[in-house]
């Protein structure tokens, strides 16, 4: 038996132990094993696996999930939100005459690294076609920046389905920022009622929908053409929560360890937690800060006197060996303010030391000598970062070009919400925001009101951050139903 169909057997084993997938027969079991009384009761909709999940992307992060799906016998399907993405997939496809009696369009994607290995892959070449041809399970997985602009052109399909379907739609966010199920739960409300009329009760679409957020990506990858992946490195731990919240949502979520392994982590607190589990912006933040030069190059000098004209050349710099003691401390400061923030909210969150760890496969203390005699110690995070270079090779090269998403899409999308915590709860996080603040400058813009998911959900004003526009119980509710109430 291979490893891949061994670890299908083995969850599909465990779902049946269950009661949330029933493969192959009629009756959906519930929680304790009864026949549900109707199919709105059933967490899950009994499917055949492999599994069809759209992908809502078609960059780095969506090859690289689809790559991840497919080495577990699943079936992905790829959207391009310009279409720009999937061209040359399409264009394989076209070439080979790879298009099945439905006109669905297939191609093929070359993963290497982590993954290594082609696989097939199917392309939707309109929201309708993604929603509709896979078995209601949607990620997004594109760049935060784009989110609201998916999410806006995604909603009228998705809500159109589950009027007519009485099964649940399983949607998730890879990773979450911004609180991007709450603007997206906020939408898909307002459109139900457009759809169905302001006098229905919403009861029947909180019943059949759950938003699954990720405190980051199950993987790390770089596109290397428009065929082909990269896959740098396979997460070990994935902190999630779903909105709306329900009990059996928490550790035993069989539909998230079925499509991508036994590797999430449900995170108490809900989207407030997830929101303050989303490392990759503050530690961007860090080595933006602390590399600006490696990543803005000079342009070429006027010419002197006659002298020859100078070519201005671009360095690659490796990212991790590039994350010096003093760059390692900034990033364990940036930590710390957020650490401080998930206190008082009483939630407990990854560190930024258990963030490398689960993310790069280091260790978290330095290791004993053979002969037992070194005692170990917690390793900062330039030292692992080292480790990484060195030892474990998964280094990847650090940004080149100033309009870099480490800035356009981490600083606005990403650092933002954690000022507006910080200013709610008294506890101000200044290096945050001063970073916003430096990088700015910088770019002659002003980062900090550039957010528009919380432009969307009355966070952020033409005159500046809204920190009052919900109460403190407010944002707990809304981190548990995944909507903030209307006022």
């Amino acid at each position: 038996m291979t490893p891949k169909l061994l670890l299908l057997t083995v969850t599909l084993l465990v779902s049946l132990s269950h009661g949330f997938l029933v493969p192959g027969r009629s009756v959906v079991r519930c929680r304790d094993n009864s026949a549900c009384s109707s199919l709105q009761e059933a967490p899950f909709v009994e499917k055949e696996l492999p599994l069809k999940v759209g992908i809502i992307g078609a960059g780095s992060i969506a090859f690289g999930t689809a790559s991840l799906l497919s080495s577990l016998g699943h079936d992905p399907m790829l959207w391009s939100p310009s279409g720009a993405g999937t061209k040359e997939l399409i264009q394989q496809a076209q070439s080979s005459a790879t298009i099945i009696n439905d006109d669905t369009i297939t191609s093929k994607i070359q993963s290497t690294g982590a993954l290594s290995r082609a696989f097939d892959v199917r392309i939707a070449r309109s929201t309708r076609e993604l929603v509709r041809s896979n078995d209601n399970i949607l990620v997004f997985a594109l760049p935060v920046n784009c989110h609201k602009d998916a999410m806006d052109r995604f909603a009228p399909d998705i809500i159109e389905w589950m009027m007519e379907s009485t099964q649940l739609m399983r949607i998730i966010i890879s990773s979450h920022a911004s609180l991007g199920a709450a603007y997206l739960m906020q939408l898909l409300r307002s459109e139900f009622q457009r759809q169905s009329g302001p006098s229905t009760s919403l009861s029947d679409f909180h019943r059949n929908i759950r938003i699954t957020c990720w405190g980051t990506t199950t993987i790390t990858a770089r596109k290397t053409s428009g065929t082909s992946v990269n896959v740098l490195t396979i997460r070990d731990a994935v902190d999630f929560c779903t909105v709306p919240f329900k009990s059996e949502d928490t550790n035993n979520d069989v539909l998230l360890r079925t499509l991508f392994g036994p590797r999430f982590k449900y995170r108490d607190g809900g989207l407030l937690a997830i929101s303050l589990s989303n490392l990759n912006p503050q530690n961007h933040l860090g080595i933006v800060l602390g590399n600006m030069s490696r990543m803005d190059p000079p342009p070429p000098p006027p010419p002197l006197n006659g002298m020859p004209v100078v070519e201005a050349t671009v360095e690659p710099w490796y990212q991790g060996k590039c994350i010096t003691p003093k760059v390692g401390r900034l990033m364990e400061a940036l930590d710390l303010e957020r650490i401080n923030i998930a206190k008082v909210l009483e939630i407990d969150v990854r560190t930024i030391y258990e963030h490398f760890s689960w993310s790069f496969h280091v260790p978290l203390q330095t290791q004993n000598d053979q002969d037992g005699g070194t005692p170990t110690r917690p390793l900062t995070v330039s030292e692992m970062n080292q480790q990484m270079h060195y030892y474990k090779k998964n280094d990847v090269f650090g940004p080149t070009n100033p309009e870099s998403r480490y800035v356009m899409e981490d600083v606005p999308y990403g650092l933002v919400l954690t000022v507006i915590l910080g200013r709610l709860l008294n506890c101000p996080a200044r290096l945050h925001e001063s970073g916003i603040m430096i990088l700015s400058a910088m770019y002659g813009r002003d980062f900090l009101t550039e957010n528009e998911l919380l432009k969307g959900l009355g966070l952020i004003a033409n005159d500046g951050l809204n920190v009052n526009a919900y109460t403190l119980q407010e944002w707990k509710e809304m981190a548990c139903s995944g909507y903030f109430k209307e006022k």
